[in-house]
């Protein structure tokens, strides 16, 4: 009977033993899903991030890839996760310039000066300002080696811009197209940008302010505005960029209709929905109710600019913007939309600072999409493997006494 007491107790030891060492694995975070997403969809070779629908390197993928890291404090961090010089080469790459082919189509001077989404792809006043936004990023990291010495051709994006500003005193998405309020503020950021950015190009000059002034109140309709003056409906992101565009405008000193604009705005918070995950983004029109990242994302940067954020339910848009990410841990336009993109991702981040700390709240959020549980590594199965001995060892120890 001694033998059995024997291992009886080192079984029971052993049990304690594996109580006490095999501790659950913690879920994965929403940072952590992040991260990984961007990490593994950056191309060593071009220089750039890409989606994972065809591994084409992108402008908008790289903006949001780098925005992300940006906003959560890595993109300073050296070594850098990736090769920021190589990133802004790659992004030079997909301006569409003199030097790319020296023949040129009617449709590709339509491109000239502007940037490609890819190699040879199409250019739009989207992808533009998205890559303006990116060049500031990589070129503010001027202890970088390499980076100083890149530059964009400042010169041909002008030309770009030029084709796409109206007689209206608009800009379009494409030369050609009619204008809308969004090309129109996104042309004029870049215009801001370019006339600090470089004090030799006057980048205004190709700018009527009396028109584009006028055209853009021509969108109005009572306190908002609609995409053009020809649309039919208001809303949030239309009434955003008309604030802001008025704001980017040298001559103007108040932003006429801000309150009242602003005040719409907050009004356009979900507070209650059918869907639990839609609360607390912002509907596009009145009681639309339709919360999505791109109206939630402009209303924000509207009420960030304009004072509004205090009456903000913070909370429930925190909640939304969350659940916006996706499975594969970018960020949708809906919560629990399948697919996601980098864009959003940057974007996501870049709104979760205006109310904190970005990396902190995506740290302390878990990834729904992958929760925690127990890892069986080599030490459990040594564990496992020490007890079924000491218990087939007892047995046999019964049975002799």
């Amino acid at each position: 009977m001694k033998r059995v007491k024997v291992i009886t107790i080192a079984f029971a030891f052993m049990l304690v033993l594996v109580a006490a060492t095999a501790q659950p694995v913690a879920a994965a975070s929403r940072s952590d899903s992040l991260r990984s997403y961007i990490s593994g969809r950056f191309d060593v070779e071009r220089g750039g991030y890409s989606p994972p629908s065809d591994d084409v390197v992108r402008v908008d993928a790289t903006y949001g890839a780098i925005l992300a890291l940006d906003e959560l404090g890595s993109l300073d961090t050296r070594p850098p996760l990736v090769n920021l010089t190589q990133v802004l080469e790659g992004f030079l790459l997909r301006q569409w310039t003199i030097d790319r082919t020296g023949n040129y189509t009617d449709v590709d001077w339509e491109r000239y000066g502007g940037f490609s989404e890819y190699l040879l792809g199409p250019v739009t006043m989207s992808m533009n300002k998205m890559g303006i936004i990116l060049l500031d990023l990589l070129k503010n990291q001027a202890d970088y080696p390499g980076i100083s010495a890149l530059d964009i051709d400042k010169d041909s994006l002008l030309v770009h811009l030029n084709r796409t500003y109206t007689a209206d005193g608009a800009f379009s998405e494409v030369p050609g197209w009619n204008p809308d309020i969004v090309s129109t503020y996104q042309a004029l950021y870049i215009i801001n940008f370019l006339d600090t950015y470089d004090l030799t190009l006057n980048p205004w000059d190709i700018v009527n302010e009396t028109a584009t002034i006028e055209w853009i109140n021509n969108c109005r309709s009572g306190d908002e505005f609609k995409l053009s003056p020809e649309a039919d409906t208001i809303g949030v992101t239309a009434t955003a960029t008309g604030i802001m565009a008025l704001d980017l405008l040298p001559s103007i000193t108040t932003v006429p209709g801000l309150q009242a604009a602003t005040t719409w705005v907050l009004e356009r918070q979900i507070t209650d929905s059918v869907e639990d995950d839609f609360i607390g983004g912002f509907e596009e029109g009145v009681d639309t109710e339709d919360p999505n990242f791109k109206s939630t994302y402009y209303a924000l940067k509207l009420l960030e600019f304009s004072g509004g954020l205090v009456s903000v339910n913070e909370t429930t848009v925190i909640d939304f913007i969350l659940n916006c990410q996706v499975a594969d841990g970018s960020w949708g336009y809906l919560p629990g939309a399948d697919v996601g993109s980098l864009a959003y991702a940057g974007e996501a981040c870049e709104l979760l600072n205006i109310f904190g700390n970005a990396a902190t709240i995506l740290t302390s959020s878990e990834d729904p999409y992958t929760p925690g549980g127990f890892i069986l590594d080599w030490r459990y199965i040594a564990v496992i493997g020490v007890i079924l001995l000491a218990l087939v060892i007892a047995i046999i120890s019964i049975r002799r006494d």
